[in-house]
Protein backbone atom coordinates (compact mmCIF):
# COMPACT_ATOMS: atom_id res chain seq x y z
CA UNK A 1 0.00 0.00 0.00
CA UNK A 2 1.31 3.38 -1.12
CA UNK A 3 1.71 6.08 1.71
CA UNK A 4 -0.15 9.29 1.24
CA UNK A 5 2.10 12.80 0.93
CA UNK A 6 0.09 15.92 0.53
CA UNK A 7 1.35 17.94 -2.22
CA UNK A 8 2.33 21.31 -1.48
CA UNK A 9 0.21 24.22 -2.79
CA UNK A 10 1.65 25.46 -6.67
CA UNK A 11 1.25 29.45 -6.45
CA UNK A 12 -1.31 30.16 -9.16
CA UNK A 13 0.30 31.26 -12.25
CA UNK A 14 -0.47 34.80 -13.39
CA UNK A 15 -3.20 35.55 -17.03
CA UNK A 16 -1.56 35.64 -20.14
CA UNK A 17 -1.69 38.97 -21.32
CA UNK A 18 -3.98 39.06 -24.65
CA UNK A 19 -3.02 40.14 -28.01
CA UNK A 20 -5.10 43.51 -27.13
CA UNK A 21 -2.72 44.36 -24.20
CA UNK A 22 0.04 43.06 -26.95
CA UNK A 23 -0.36 45.54 -29.45
CA UNK A 24 -2.48 48.36 -27.46
CA UNK A 25 -1.22 52.17 -27.57
CA UNK A 26 1.51 52.76 -25.07
CA UNK A 27 0.93 55.10 -21.83
CA UNK A 28 0.84 59.31 -22.63
CA UNK A 29 4.07 59.22 -20.90
CA UNK A 30 5.98 56.96 -23.38
CA UNK A 31 5.37 60.22 -26.26
CA UNK A 32 7.41 62.51 -23.76
CA UNK A 33 10.17 60.86 -23.36
CA UNK A 34 13.70 62.15 -24.89
CA UNK A 35 14.65 60.27 -28.47
CA UNK A 36 18.45 59.52 -29.21
CA UNK A 37 19.61 57.89 -32.35
CA UNK A 38 23.38 57.03 -32.45
CA UNK A 39 24.75 56.84 -35.82
CA UNK A 40 28.72 56.14 -36.34
CA UNK A 41 30.44 59.24 -35.06
CA UNK A 42 27.16 61.39 -34.31
CA UNK A 43 24.48 61.40 -31.82
CA UNK A 44 20.95 62.92 -33.10
CA UNK A 45 18.19 64.03 -30.42
CA UNK A 46 15.21 64.69 -30.86
CA UNK A 47 12.86 67.05 -28.36
CA UNK A 48 16.04 69.26 -27.33
CA UNK A 49 14.62 72.27 -25.81
CA UNK A 50 18.00 74.09 -24.90
CA UNK A 51 21.68 73.45 -24.75
CA UNK A 52 22.44 73.98 -21.19
CA UNK A 53 26.43 73.64 -21.38
CA UNK A 54 28.57 73.27 -23.83
CA UNK A 55 32.29 72.28 -23.95
CA UNK A 56 34.37 69.60 -25.94
CA UNK A 57 34.44 67.20 -23.48
CA UNK A 58 30.62 67.68 -22.13
CA UNK A 59 27.47 68.76 -23.66
CA UNK A 60 24.22 69.27 -21.40
CA UNK A 61 21.02 69.48 -22.98
CA UNK A 62 17.29 70.19 -21.50
CA UNK A 63 15.12 67.93 -23.11
CA UNK A 64 12.14 69.34 -21.07
CA UNK A 65 11.25 66.68 -18.30
CA UNK A 66 15.14 65.33 -18.48
CA UNK A 67 18.68 66.51 -18.61
CA UNK A 68 21.05 64.34 -20.89
CA UNK A 69 24.82 64.89 -20.27
CA UNK A 70 26.93 63.64 -22.94
CA UNK A 71 30.61 63.18 -22.18
CA UNK A 72 33.84 62.51 -24.49
CA UNK A 73 36.19 64.21 -26.76
CA UNK A 74 36.09 66.85 -29.48
CA UNK A 75 32.32 67.22 -29.06
CA UNK A 76 30.87 69.57 -31.42
CA UNK A 77 27.46 70.74 -32.61
CA UNK A 78 26.90 70.05 -36.23
CA UNK A 79 23.35 71.33 -36.77
CA UNK A 80 20.62 72.54 -34.29
CA UNK A 81 17.04 72.52 -36.43
CA UNK A 82 14.03 73.02 -34.27
CA UNK A 83 14.36 70.56 -31.56
CA UNK A 84 16.44 68.16 -32.97
CA UNK A 85 20.38 68.39 -32.57
CA UNK A 86 23.32 66.80 -33.76
CA UNK A 87 26.37 66.34 -31.64
CA UNK A 88 29.69 65.21 -33.33
CA UNK A 89 32.97 63.58 -31.44
CA UNK A 90 33.59 60.23 -29.80
CA UNK A 91 31.00 60.35 -26.93
CA UNK A 92 32.49 57.91 -24.11
CA UNK A 93 29.18 57.69 -21.69
CA UNK A 94 25.85 59.58 -21.43
CA UNK A 95 23.75 60.43 -18.41
CA UNK A 96 20.13 60.60 -17.98
CA UNK A 97 18.86 62.90 -14.76
CA UNK A 98 15.51 64.33 -13.83
CA UNK A 99 14.68 67.50 -13.94
CA UNK A 100 13.21 68.77 -10.05
CA UNK A 101 12.49 65.26 -8.78
CA UNK A 102 9.80 64.96 -11.11
CA UNK A 103 8.43 61.26 -11.10
CA UNK A 104 8.58 58.80 -13.81
CA UNK A 105 5.09 59.23 -15.44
Amino acid sequence: MKRYRPRAARPAKPPRPGLKSLFGQPDAAFYRLPELEIRGGSVLTDGCRRVLEFTPERVCLDMGRSVITLYGADLGIESLAGKRLSVTGRVTRIDFTRKWGVPNG
